[in-house]
This record gives structure tokens, sequence and C-alpha cells, in this order.
């Protein structure tokens, strides 16, 4: 029974790390999205303002905005699968957390029905040997 909790315990701290790094992968794709929303609004900015100009550097910011646009569309895509993944990982480590729970459980009732029947045994022995 030791050795089942043991096991488990590993499971359950090896899923509790899978989720902290799904959750730092998460966190990453996060910070990536707002900077380039940041860079897509600088972009906008700099269009609207007249600082590019005309002809080849419009041309060339404008090809720009659309790569960060696509580069926003592939973050949030991928920033809506990791938060799906995050959730799936953290189901992951409850449920590892929960059968580690149970098996301490069982594991200290089987201890108390050994102490309880060690006990009783013990007070058997005592009163036959009294007598």
């Amino acid at each position: 029974m030791k050795k089942r909790l043991d096991a488990l315990e590993k499971i359950s701290q090896l899923q509790s790390k899978l989720h902290d790094l799904t959750r730092w992968r998460l966190a990453a794709i996060g910070q990536q999205r707002v900077s380039l929303e940041e860079a897509e609004r600088e972009m906008i900015d700099a269009l609207n303002s007249d600082a590019v100009g005309v002809g080849a550097p419009a041309a060339a910011a404008s090809s720009r905005l659309r790569s960060i646009g696509r580069q926003i569309a592939i973050a949030k895509a991928d920033y809506d699968a990791q938060s799906q993944r995050v959730l799936d990982q953290g189901a992951r480590a409850k449920i590892a957390q929960r059968m580690v729970e149970s098996a301490d459980a069982k594991m200290r009732a089987e201890k108390e029905r050994k102490d309880l029947g060690d006990l009783i045994e013990r007070s058997l022995n005592a009163k036959t040997s009294s007598a």
C-alpha cells in the first residue's frame, strides 16, 4: 500500500508540474499576443499620421500590418487551444491529487484497523494471563 501511495504522489507531482507548464505557456502566448496587438496599434497610428508617406513605404507598412494581423490570429488560436490544454491538465492534476488523498485515507484506515486488532489482541492476552 505504501508503494502505491508513493507512486500516486509522484504522479500527482508530475501532473501538477505539467499543469504549471501549460499555464506558463498560456501566459507566454498571452504576452506575445499583447505585444503583437501593440505593434498593430503602432502601425495603424503610423499609417494614420502620414508618417509613412505614400508609395513603397506605405505599401510596406500595409503589408506589415497584414502580417501582424495574421500573427495575431494565429496567436489567438494558439491561446484558445492552450487554454483548453490548461483546463484538461488541471483536471488531470486534480484527479491525481484525489487519488493520492483516497490512497492515503485507505492506508490510514488500514493502519488503524491493524492497530485496533493489535490492541484487542493484547487486551485479550492480558486478561487470560492475569486470570
